[in-house]
């Protein structure tokens, strides 16, 4: 297993992890549409991040990790802001693309508002974090969640928080130390979701 930072030629193999883990097929019917949903996760991540590495097996990506901590260097996000930006306008081109577009802008909107709910403060953020089902259980996740920790410890972070929701493996997070500090559900038409803030002390 090979671990790296992320690279352009990355991006359809891990959108297409985003996709089929977060059920965007289940959201669209459109199969173009379910990546491209994938791709517009993907750059929305990246340019929040200021770390990321990318687990490489037999020259795929299987898993992915980004992280932000509040004392890192500054990322060099242009490339992903023109990559996103790309990739919205492709999206409104599509009769759902509105309507997909505007549920990721409540998405968005939800998470701060829960965060600022939980009225605390936060020097890290494990800002995105996906495996392949391919190599679940084989300790893919633990070394990438290691990597990010000892990002965290180079910078003096002390807490960290994180956005999961109930489609992923939240007990991953239950089971490193994380503490659920809020949780909402939220509905788009027909589609129900339920959202979590997590959160760890890191000090120790």
């Amino acid at each position: 297993m090979e671990f790296r930072t992320f690279m352009v030629e990355d991006e359809i193999r891990l959108a297409e992890m985003i996709r089929d883990t977060w059920g965007y097929n289940r959201l669209s019917a459109n199969p173009e549409v379910a990546l491209l949903m994938g791709k517009i996760y993907l750059y929305s991540c990246l340019c929040s991040q200021n770390f990321n590495q990318v687990a490489v097996h037999q020259n795929l990506p299987v898993g992915i990790i980004m992280g932000r901590t509040e004392r890192g260097p500054k990322a060099q996000t242009a490339l992903y802001q023109q990559k996103l930006m790309k990739y919205y306008k492709e999206m409104t081109q599509y009769s759902e693309g509105k309507f997909i577009l505007d549920m990721f802008s409540g998405f968005e909107k939800l998470d701060t508002e829960m965060l600022a709910q939980t009225d605390k403060s936060y020097d890290g953020e494990l800002v995105f974090f996906a495996t392949d089902a391919a190599v679940r259980g084989h300790h893919v996740g633990t070394a990438l969640y290691e990597k990010f920790l000892v990002e965290c410890h180079k910078y003096q972070c002390e807490s960290v928080y994180v956005y999961t929701d109930a489609t992923c493996n939240f007990g991953f997070y239950e089971h490193q130390g994380f503490v659920r500090v809020n949780q909402r559900m939220h509905q788009v038409h027909d589609h129900q979701f339920e959202f979590y803030v997590y959160e760890k002390d890191i000090t120790e």
